[in-house]
């Protein structure tokens, strides 16, 4: 399949509605294109991207930026929590970095959420092919009203 972010979800051609959700948001969010990041798996209350890091992605001490790790797992709340409407905006987000990751690492944030009412919580580890935790992340999102 071509690195285009959108996928087969449940692998016969047939995106369900969340899914086909998850590919119009990602069609329309040109930093993640920048990025490189693509959408692995999305079911409700899961998402699954993850990208490879490039040479511009890197700090002075030659592993990837904080700032694009952070971006990858803001990606993956974003979309989980904009699957259905009314949409969800962003309240608060932190994120712990275990271990650093490197020039060509395939990484990976899955993303997870608990929902109470309008509020949401979402948790997210980011990990490389090889099994290292690269950062942990934690964010909250708040569902806007419906329109009336």
């Amino acid at each position: 399949m071509a690195n285009d972010g959108h996928h087969d979800h449940r692998g016969d051609g047939a995106l369900n509605e969340p899914n086909r959700a998850i590919d119009d948001l990602r069609a329309a969010d040109t930093a993640a294109e920048t990025l490189g990041i693509v959408v692995h798996q999305a079911n409700p209350g899961r998402v699954d991207v993850g990208m490879v890091v490039r040479d511009d992605m890197l700090n002075f001490g030659g592993t990837c930026h904080g700032g694009v790790l952070f971006h990858l797992a803001d990606t993956a709340m974003s979309y989980v929590s904009n699957q259905d409407q009314p949409p969800a905006v962003a309240t608060a987000a932190s994120i712990d970095y275990v271990s650093p990751a490197n020039l060509g690492d395939e990484i990976r944030a899955v993303v997870t959420t608990n929902i109470d009412g309008r509020n949401a919580v979402h948790d997210g580890v980011i990990s490389a092919l090889d099994g290292r935790v690269i950062a942990l992340f934690r964010g909250k999102t708040l569902r806007l009203r419906a329109a009336t």
